[in-house]
Protein backbone atom coordinates (compact mmCIF):
# COMPACT_ATOMS: atom_id res chain seq x y z
CA UNK A 1 0.00 0.00 0.00
CA UNK A 2 1.34 3.42 -0.95
CA UNK A 3 1.97 5.77 1.96
CA UNK A 4 2.89 9.46 2.16
CA UNK A 5 1.69 12.34 0.01
CA UNK A 6 -0.04 11.50 -3.27
CA UNK A 7 1.86 12.14 -6.48
CA UNK A 8 -1.21 13.34 -8.42
CA UNK A 9 -4.14 15.43 -7.26
CA UNK A 10 -7.23 14.98 -9.43
CA UNK A 11 -9.22 18.21 -9.14
CA UNK A 12 -12.88 17.79 -10.11
CA UNK A 13 -14.85 21.07 -10.29
CA UNK A 14 -18.61 20.48 -10.09
CA UNK A 15 -21.78 22.46 -10.52
CA UNK A 16 -25.09 20.57 -10.36
CA UNK A 17 -23.29 17.36 -11.31
CA UNK A 18 -25.31 14.90 -9.21
CA UNK A 19 -26.56 13.00 -12.26
CA UNK A 20 -23.10 12.14 -13.58
CA UNK A 21 -20.76 12.39 -10.57
CA UNK A 22 -21.26 8.78 -9.38
CA UNK A 23 -20.02 7.54 -12.75
CA UNK A 24 -17.07 9.93 -12.59
CA UNK A 25 -16.05 8.75 -9.13
CA UNK A 26 -16.57 5.09 -10.05
CA UNK A 27 -14.22 5.58 -13.00
CA UNK A 28 -11.59 7.03 -10.65
CA UNK A 29 -12.11 4.06 -8.32
CA UNK A 30 -11.27 1.80 -11.25
CA UNK A 31 -7.90 3.38 -12.04
CA UNK A 32 -4.91 1.08 -12.48
CA UNK A 33 -2.93 3.13 -9.94
CA UNK A 34 -3.34 2.44 -6.25
CA UNK A 35 -5.58 5.04 -4.58
CA UNK A 36 -2.68 6.26 -2.44
CA UNK A 37 -0.75 7.37 -5.52
CA UNK A 38 -3.42 9.93 -6.29
CA UNK A 39 -6.04 11.89 -4.40
CA UNK A 40 -9.34 13.32 -5.58
CA UNK A 41 -10.41 16.85 -4.67
CA UNK A 42 -14.04 17.62 -5.50
CA UNK A 43 -15.00 21.30 -5.51
CA UNK A 44 -18.74 21.93 -5.37
CA UNK A 45 -19.22 25.32 -7.02
CA UNK A 46 -22.53 26.35 -5.50
CA UNK A 47 -24.61 23.40 -6.67
CA UNK A 48 -28.36 23.35 -6.09
CA UNK A 49 -28.51 19.54 -6.14
CA UNK A 50 -26.87 16.76 -4.12
CA UNK A 51 -23.43 17.03 -5.74
CA UNK A 52 -21.53 17.65 -2.50
CA UNK A 53 -23.44 15.00 -0.55
CA UNK A 54 -22.71 12.34 -3.19
CA UNK A 55 -18.99 13.11 -3.02
CA UNK A 56 -18.92 13.25 0.78
CA UNK A 57 -20.69 9.89 1.12
CA UNK A 58 -18.87 8.13 -1.68
CA UNK A 59 -18.28 4.51 -0.52
CA UNK A 60 -15.53 3.59 -2.98
CA UNK A 61 -11.80 3.10 -2.54
CA UNK A 62 -11.16 6.72 -3.52
CA UNK A 63 -12.46 9.00 -0.77
CA UNK A 64 -12.70 12.52 -2.18
CA UNK A 65 -11.71 15.59 -0.25
CA UNK A 66 -14.80 17.77 -0.74
CA UNK A 67 -14.76 21.57 -0.77
CA UNK A 68 -17.89 23.68 -0.98
CA UNK A 69 -17.97 27.24 -2.26
CA UNK A 70 -20.55 29.70 -3.50
CA UNK A 71 -21.01 29.73 -7.26
CA UNK A 72 -17.93 31.54 -8.58
CA UNK A 73 -17.26 29.79 -11.87
CA UNK A 74 -15.02 27.09 -13.26
CA UNK A 75 -11.76 29.01 -12.96
CA UNK A 76 -12.32 29.76 -9.28
CA UNK A 77 -13.35 26.15 -8.57
CA UNK A 78 -10.20 24.79 -10.19
CA UNK A 79 -8.04 27.24 -8.24
CA UNK A 80 -9.73 26.31 -4.97
CA UNK A 81 -9.11 22.63 -5.61
CA UNK A 82 -5.50 23.25 -6.62
CA UNK A 83 -4.89 25.23 -3.43
CA UNK A 84 -6.01 22.23 -1.35
CA UNK A 85 -4.12 19.68 -3.45
CA UNK A 86 -1.05 17.87 -2.12
CA UNK A 87 0.29 16.27 -5.28
CA UNK A 88 3.19 17.42 -7.42
CA UNK A 89 0.93 17.04 -10.47
CA UNK A 90 -2.51 18.62 -10.74
CA UNK A 91 -4.95 16.81 -13.02
CA UNK A 92 -7.99 18.93 -13.83
CA UNK A 93 -10.84 16.60 -14.77
CA UNK A 94 -14.33 17.92 -15.36
CA UNK A 95 -17.18 16.25 -13.52
CA UNK A 96 -18.66 14.89 -16.76
CA UNK A 97 -15.46 13.15 -17.91
CA UNK A 98 -15.35 9.42 -17.22
CA UNK A 99 -11.70 8.43 -16.96
CA UNK A 100 -10.51 5.33 -18.75
CA UNK A 101 -8.75 2.96 -16.28
CA UNK A 102 -5.23 4.17 -17.13
CA UNK A 103 -5.97 7.89 -17.54
CA UNK A 104 -4.28 9.02 -14.34
CA UNK A 105 -1.33 6.67 -14.90
CA UNK A 106 -0.81 8.00 -18.43
CA UNK A 107 -0.69 11.57 -17.18
CA UNK A 108 1.69 10.65 -14.38
CA UNK A 109 4.01 8.70 -16.68
CA UNK A 110 4.29 11.66 -19.05
CA UNK A 111 5.25 14.02 -16.21
CA UNK A 112 7.69 11.51 -14.69
CA UNK A 113 9.51 11.16 -18.01
CA UNK A 114 10.18 14.90 -18.32
CA UNK A 115 12.98 16.69 -16.43
CA UNK A 116 11.15 20.00 -16.88
CA UNK A 117 7.62 20.99 -15.82
CA UNK A 118 4.92 19.99 -18.28
CA UNK A 119 1.28 20.56 -19.05
CA UNK A 120 -0.31 17.42 -20.55
CA UNK A 121 -3.49 17.52 -22.61
CA UNK A 122 -5.51 14.30 -22.48
CA UNK A 123 -8.14 13.25 -24.98
CA UNK A 124 -11.91 13.01 -24.60
CA UNK A 125 -14.57 11.50 -26.84
CA UNK A 126 -18.35 11.62 -26.32
CA UNK A 127 -20.10 8.78 -24.57
CA UNK A 128 -22.38 6.86 -26.94
CA UNK A 129 -25.42 7.88 -24.90
CA UNK A 130 -24.50 11.56 -25.42
CA UNK A 131 -25.35 11.24 -29.10
CA UNK A 132 -29.06 11.81 -28.54
CA UNK A 133 -29.58 14.84 -30.78
CA UNK A 134 -28.92 15.45 -34.48
CA UNK A 135 -26.53 18.18 -33.44
CA UNK A 136 -24.43 15.85 -31.27
CA UNK A 137 -24.39 13.09 -33.88
CA UNK A 138 -23.32 15.45 -36.64
CA UNK A 139 -20.73 17.23 -34.48
CA UNK A 140 -19.20 13.92 -33.46
CA UNK A 141 -19.09 12.66 -37.04
CA UNK A 142 -17.42 15.89 -38.17
CA UNK A 143 -14.84 15.89 -35.37
CA UNK A 144 -14.08 12.17 -35.35
CA UNK A 145 -10.42 11.52 -36.10
CA UNK A 146 -7.68 9.10 -35.20
CA UNK A 147 -6.26 9.93 -31.78
CA UNK A 148 -2.80 10.62 -33.20
CA UNK A 149 0.51 10.49 -31.41
CA UNK A 150 1.91 12.49 -28.50
CA UNK A 151 3.21 15.84 -29.70
CA UNK A 152 3.85 19.41 -28.67
CA UNK A 153 0.63 21.41 -28.56
CA UNK A 154 -0.17 25.06 -29.13
CA UNK A 155 -1.69 26.70 -26.04
CA UNK A 156 -4.50 27.89 -28.30
CA UNK A 157 -5.65 24.28 -28.68
CA UNK A 158 -5.81 23.38 -24.98
CA UNK A 159 -9.08 22.10 -23.48
CA UNK A 160 -9.20 22.11 -19.70
CA UNK A 161 -11.54 19.20 -19.02
CA UNK A 162 -8.71 16.60 -19.09
CA UNK A 163 -5.52 18.55 -18.45
CA UNK A 164 -2.63 17.99 -16.06
CA UNK A 165 0.10 20.42 -15.07
CA UNK A 166 3.05 20.47 -12.72
CA UNK A 167 1.78 22.02 -9.50
CA UNK A 168 4.73 24.41 -9.24
CA UNK A 169 4.06 25.68 -12.80
CA UNK A 170 0.40 26.28 -11.91
CA UNK A 171 1.33 28.24 -8.81
CA UNK A 172 4.05 30.23 -10.57
CA UNK A 173 1.53 31.87 -12.92
CA UNK A 174 -1.14 32.42 -10.28
CA UNK A 175 -3.52 29.73 -11.48
CA UNK A 176 -6.59 30.32 -13.61
CA UNK A 177 -7.86 33.86 -14.10
CA UNK A 178 -11.02 34.12 -12.01
CA UNK A 179 -12.19 37.02 -14.13
CA UNK A 180 -13.54 34.33 -16.45
CA UNK A 181 -16.83 33.79 -14.65
CA UNK A 182 -18.85 32.36 -17.54
CA UNK A 183 -18.22 29.65 -20.08
CA UNK A 184 -15.16 29.62 -22.30
CA UNK A 185 -11.49 30.45 -22.85
CA UNK A 186 -10.31 30.29 -19.23
CA UNK A 187 -8.32 27.16 -20.16
CA UNK A 188 -6.76 28.63 -23.32
CA UNK A 189 -5.74 31.83 -21.52
CA UNK A 190 -4.25 29.75 -18.70
CA UNK A 191 -2.31 27.68 -21.22
CA UNK A 192 -0.99 30.81 -22.92
CA UNK A 193 0.45 32.04 -19.63
CA UNK A 194 1.94 28.62 -18.89
CA UNK A 195 3.57 28.62 -22.32
CA UNK A 196 4.92 32.16 -21.88
CA UNK A 197 6.41 31.14 -18.53
CA UNK A 198 8.34 28.30 -20.21
CA UNK A 199 6.09 25.31 -19.52
CA UNK A 200 6.02 22.88 -22.41
CA UNK A 201 2.52 21.76 -23.40
CA UNK A 202 2.11 18.30 -24.90
CA UNK A 203 -0.78 16.14 -26.03
CA UNK A 204 -1.14 12.60 -24.71
CA UNK A 205 -3.95 10.86 -26.63
CA UNK A 206 -3.61 7.70 -24.53
CA UNK A 207 -4.79 9.64 -21.44
CA UNK A 208 -8.39 9.22 -22.54
CA UNK A 209 -11.80 9.82 -21.04
CA UNK A 210 -15.42 9.69 -22.14
CA UNK A 211 -17.21 13.03 -22.12
CA UNK A 212 -20.84 12.71 -21.08
CA UNK A 213 -22.38 16.02 -22.07
CA UNK A 214 -25.29 15.76 -24.52
CA UNK A 215 -26.18 19.11 -26.09
CA UNK A 216 -28.91 20.42 -28.32
CA UNK A 217 -27.97 23.15 -30.77
CA UNK A 218 -29.91 25.59 -28.55
CA UNK A 219 -27.82 24.66 -25.50
CA UNK A 220 -24.65 24.85 -27.57
CA UNK A 221 -25.68 28.33 -28.73
CA UNK A 222 -26.08 29.51 -25.13
CA UNK A 223 -22.55 28.32 -24.44
CA UNK A 224 -21.29 30.05 -27.56
CA UNK A 225 -22.82 33.34 -26.47
CA UNK A 226 -20.93 33.10 -23.19
CA UNK A 227 -17.87 32.07 -25.18
CA UNK A 228 -18.09 35.31 -27.16
CA UNK A 229 -18.13 37.38 -24.00
CA UNK A 230 -15.18 35.45 -22.63
CA UNK A 231 -13.26 35.98 -25.88
CA UNK A 232 -13.55 39.76 -25.50
CA UNK A 233 -12.31 39.57 -21.91
CA UNK A 234 -9.37 37.42 -23.04
CA UNK A 235 -8.47 39.79 -25.88
CA UNK A 236 -8.72 42.93 -23.76
CA UNK A 237 -6.73 41.42 -20.92
CA UNK A 238 -3.80 40.82 -23.25
CA UNK A 239 -3.71 44.28 -24.72
CA UNK A 240 -6.02 43.72 -27.71
CA UNK A 241 -3.14 42.01 -29.52
CA UNK A 242 -3.79 41.86 -33.25
CA UNK A 243 -2.84 38.18 -33.64
CA UNK A 244 -5.10 37.20 -30.77
CA UNK A 245 -7.98 39.23 -32.18
CA UNK A 246 -7.57 37.42 -35.49
CA UNK A 247 -7.48 34.03 -33.77
CA UNK A 248 -10.62 34.85 -31.77
CA UNK A 249 -12.21 36.31 -34.91
CA UNK A 250 -13.00 39.61 -33.22
CA UNK A 251 -10.28 41.88 -34.59
CA UNK A 252 -11.86 45.27 -35.48
CA UNK A 253 -11.00 44.72 -39.16
CA UNK A 254 -13.16 41.58 -39.17
CA UNK A 255 -16.16 42.85 -37.27
CA UNK A 256 -18.00 44.78 -40.01
CA UNK A 257 -18.23 41.61 -42.10
CA UNK A 258 -19.15 39.49 -39.07
CA UNK A 259 -21.87 41.99 -38.14
CA UNK A 260 -23.22 41.92 -41.69
CA UNK A 261 -23.34 38.10 -41.83
CA UNK A 262 -24.37 37.26 -38.26
CA UNK A 263 -25.59 40.51 -36.71
CA UNK A 264 -28.31 41.49 -39.20
CA UNK A 265 -30.17 38.22 -38.70
CA UNK A 266 -30.58 37.45 -42.40
CA UNK A 267 -28.34 34.38 -42.55
CA UNK A 268 -29.49 33.02 -39.15
CA UNK A 269 -33.17 33.37 -40.14
CA UNK A 270 -32.54 31.40 -43.30
CA UNK A 271 -30.59 28.78 -41.30
CA UNK A 272 -33.50 28.36 -38.89
CA UNK A 273 -35.94 27.84 -41.74
CA UNK A 274 -33.75 25.28 -43.46
CA UNK A 275 -32.74 23.43 -40.29
CA UNK A 276 -36.01 21.55 -39.75
CA UNK A 277 -36.20 20.57 -43.41
CA UNK A 278 -32.59 19.34 -43.34
CA UNK A 279 -33.14 17.38 -40.10
CA UNK A 280 -36.22 15.62 -41.49
CA UNK A 281 -34.46 14.64 -44.68
CA UNK A 282 -31.07 13.85 -43.21
CA UNK A 283 -29.34 16.44 -45.42
CA UNK A 284 -26.11 16.32 -43.44
CA UNK A 285 -24.12 18.91 -45.40
CA UNK A 286 -26.87 21.52 -45.28
CA UNK A 287 -27.63 20.75 -41.63
CA UNK A 288 -23.99 21.19 -40.70
CA UNK A 289 -23.97 24.61 -42.35
CA UNK A 290 -27.20 25.62 -40.55
CA UNK A 291 -25.74 24.65 -37.18
CA UNK A 292 -22.52 26.50 -37.95
CA UNK A 293 -24.38 29.73 -38.74
CA UNK A 294 -26.52 29.52 -35.60
CA UNK A 295 -23.50 28.95 -33.37
CA UNK A 296 -21.57 31.82 -34.94
CA UNK A 297 -24.61 34.05 -34.50
CA UNK A 298 -24.63 33.25 -30.77
CA UNK A 299 -20.86 33.80 -30.49
CA UNK A 300 -21.12 37.27 -32.02
CA UNK A 301 -24.10 38.16 -29.86
CA UNK A 302 -21.77 37.63 -26.92
CA UNK A 303 -18.89 39.47 -28.62
CA UNK A 304 -20.97 42.55 -29.48
CA UNK A 305 -22.56 42.64 -26.01
CA UNK A 306 -19.15 42.57 -24.33
CA UNK A 307 -17.62 45.15 -26.67
CA UNK A 308 -20.39 47.60 -25.77
CA UNK A 309 -19.46 47.30 -22.10
CA UNK A 310 -16.52 48.88 -20.31
CA UNK A 311 -13.56 46.57 -19.92
CA UNK A 312 -13.45 45.02 -16.42
CA UNK A 313 -10.19 45.17 -14.51
CA UNK A 314 -8.47 41.75 -14.54
CA UNK A 315 -7.58 40.38 -11.08
CA UNK A 316 -4.28 42.00 -10.11
CA UNK A 317 -2.45 38.71 -9.60
CA UNK A 318 -3.41 37.47 -13.05
CA UNK A 319 -2.26 40.23 -15.43
CA UNK A 320 0.81 38.57 -16.93
CA UNK A 321 1.01 39.32 -20.64
CA UNK A 322 1.37 36.66 -23.28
Amino acid sequence: MTTGAPRVSVVVPCHDAAAVLPRTLAALDAQTLEPGVFEVVVVDDGSSDATAEIAERWPGAVRPHVIRQTNQGLAAARNRGAAAARGDVLLFLDADVLAQPDLVARHLDRHAASPAPLAVQGRTVPTPESLTTPFMRLSTARDRAAPGRPRDLSPLHVIGRNLSVAANAHRAIGGFDEGFVGYGFEDVEYACRLHSAGTRIVSEPSAAGLHHHPLSVEAAARRQRANGRAAVYFWRKHGCAAWLGVHLELHPALLPLKRLVYGTGVAPRLARRLRSWAERRGAQGLLDECYRILLWEAYYQGVFEALREAAPEPPRARRAAL
